[in-house]
């Protein structure tokens, strides 16, 4: 048994004795021994058989007997209890992404549930946003999940498929005899649906065949596809396809190249090298996975060879991507770097579920120099929407916080729900007295074009509407976009001078990179905002980088890489717009 299948069966020990309700510091005991274990460079089998594995870091007496009966039978007699004592519904739950073992205890405590039925019943009842440390996103993930656990779907969000690359990507790096893995394919790019997980081992030692016997018990899969040569296609419990290809390590970036570029990028890159006298396979392109004769030492050395810069992996579509490199036109696309705040997040105050200074320092951490705190109006009672009384409580914390603050700012904003009649959910008075004003659809998602236009232009011609939000409405794989004409929405917002949103929410990424792009040609600008409801998804910045740089975005069309003084500025400025 290999370290990575023994970090399994801990985690899952961990798992199972959170869900239980044991002491905390014997569940970080058991989640601890687990990672130590994945990425420790000797295998624990010849650790025990000089009977050293209490040498291992976070390995006492106790986990080691736990260790060498999993190395001696192959079995576990305590997992083997806890999943017993634990109900089958529970440990299903498991598989949903997002879903932890401690928002599964907290849901089995408050609300006895122990089925997957009954979850789906409570996440639509919207019960589970009520429980402590819970709330609509959560929710969100439960329904997606246990939708993808039913039924087996042709392609999934980005942020269910880029989680589950970034874990198996990770515990195969632990595996013996690997050199290098990455992920490739429509992940590597950022698409926003995706159909498989391409992922591509490099290997120095050991056959294909031993590294596929080991992940085939990996515990995120349900059934083994296919195992073909170099080639193993599995389906994970929650319906993802994953490929993993396994190639020699000397063959591993030309390999990669060949796995991350759709055909239509490749069809451009023949085209430009036919025409130049270049040969791709010469280059170090194969046109076979299996037909790699060149070996590379990056990337950026295939695309020298053809006298072209690096064409970042987002941008290898085919949507003359290597027509623009040739000229030298290339944007110098936008980088986590570059962002400087956030300007859309959740609080306590509402639906979210920390405190404004919780999510401060979390801004902080990550390098931001400013954070905008905009809870859901009054409306929206799903949500927790603020009352008025509320939002000025809220504006004055704010403003004592600033005041205790160096080197950083929290702008007191409001999304702010455009109603079904296309007024605003507070009054002008009200609105001009926050730093910034989002302004979105929660609700009537069923009006046709003309009624949601109307909302919409609304909207954009307010002069206390700064940011249009996730405009579009869609929730991927959920719900399609609302009845609007997008291109009279940009038009709209290029005469009202209303900044787009690229929201960042992995179940949202709206705008589209298709409509982020066009709004850079209309000179619109943009923000990308996290939405996040916790401190957490702050993190989920990467997901909207991945639409905008999909959308060939710089920094300048990027209103929050811009410093504070030049963005306050901006924002001002819709403030004198006539109604």
């Amino acid at each position: 048994m290999t370290n990575l299948e023994l970090s399994w069966a801990l985690e899952e020990m961990g798992d199972l004795l959170e869900i239980k309700g044991e002491e905390p510091f014997k569940v970080r005991a058991y989640h601890r021994a687990a990672r130590i274990l994945e990425s420790l460079e000797e295998e624990a089998a010849q650790l025990h058989a000089r009977g050293e594995l209490e040498k291992i870091p976070g390995v006492g007496k106790n986990l080691a007997k736990k260790i060498a009966e999993l190395l001696e039978t192959g079995r576990s007699t305590f997992l083997e209890r806890l999943r017993q004592e634990v109900p089958p519904g529970l440990r299903d739950m498991l598989s949903i992404p997002g879903l932890g073992a401690k928002s599964i205890r907290t849901i089995y405590q408050h609300l006895k549930i122990t089925t997957l039925e009954e979850l789906e019943q409570a996440a639509r009842e919207r019960k589970i946003r009520t429980l402590p440390g819970l709330g609509s996103k959560t929710e969100l993930a439960i329904l997606r999940g246990v939708d993808m656990l039913k039924e087996s779907r042709d392609k999934v969000p980005l942020g269910v498929a880029r989680p589950l690359a970034e874990l198996f990507c990770r515990q195969l790096r632990a595996l013996p005899g690997v050199d290098r893995v990455e992920m490739a394919g429509s992940v590597r790019r950022g698409c926003p649906m995706v159909g498989d997980v391409d992922i591509l081992v490099g290997m120095v030692s050991a056959e294909a065949n031993s590294l596929f016997e080991v992940i085939e018990r990996h515990p995120q899969v349900k059934e083994v596809i296919k195992v073909e040569n170099n080639h193993l296609s599995l389906r994970t419990w929650t319906g993802v396809k994953v490929e993993i290809f396994v190639v020699p390590a000397e063959k591993f970036v030309a390999s990669w190249l060949y796995l991350t570029g759709s055909a239509a990028h490749r069809e451009e890159l023949g085209i430009y090298a036919k025409e130049a006298g270049f040969s791709l396979e010469d280059a170090g392109l194969p046109s076979r996975l299996e037909e790699v004769h060149v070996f590379l030492t990056s990337e950026e050395e295939f695309y020298s060879r053809l006298s072209l810069p690096f064409i970042a992996p987002e941008l290898r579509e085919g949507r003359g991507e290597v027509k623009v490199a040739k000229e030298g036109r290339l944007p110098r696309l936008v980088t986590l770097e570059d962002i400087k705040g956030d300007l859309h997040c959740h609080t306590r105050y509402s639906d979210g579920l920390h405190t404004i200074k919780e999510m401060v320092e979390a801004a902080r951490a990550r390098g931001y120099r400013y954070l905008a705190i905009t809870e859901h109006s009054r409306s929206l009672a799903v949500a927790r929407g603020l009352s008025l009384e509320q939002l000025l409580a809220q504006k004055e914390e704010i403003t004592r916080l600033n005041e205790e603050l160096e080197d950083f700012t929290i702008l007191a904003g409001i999304e702010v729900d455009i109603l079904p009649d296309g007024r605003l959910d507070y009054e002008d008075e009200i609105l001009a007295q926050m730093d910034l004003v989002i302004a979105s659809i929660h609700s009537g998602f069923r009006q046709d074009e003309e009624q949601m236009m109307a909302r919409l232009e609304a909207a954009l011609r307010h002069p206390y509407v700064d940011i249009l939000g996730h405009p579009t409405g869609r929730m991927l794989g959920r719900r399609p976009a609302y009845a609007i004409n997008l291109e009279k929405v940009l038009e709209l917002a290029a005469e009202t001078g209303t900044i787009l949103e690229i929201n960042a929410s992995p179940d949202r990424l709206d705008l589209d990179e298709v409509a982020a792009r066009r709004a850079k040609e209309y000179g619109i600008p943009l923000a990308i905002n996290t939405d996040a409801h916790d401190a957490g998804r702050l993190e989920d910045m990467e997901y909207g980088l991945a639409v905008a740089r999909r959308a060939w975005l710089e920094p300048e069309d990027i209103v929050n890489t811009w410093d504070l003084d030049r963005l306050l500025k901006r924002l001002k400025r819709n403030r004198h717009l006539k109604l």
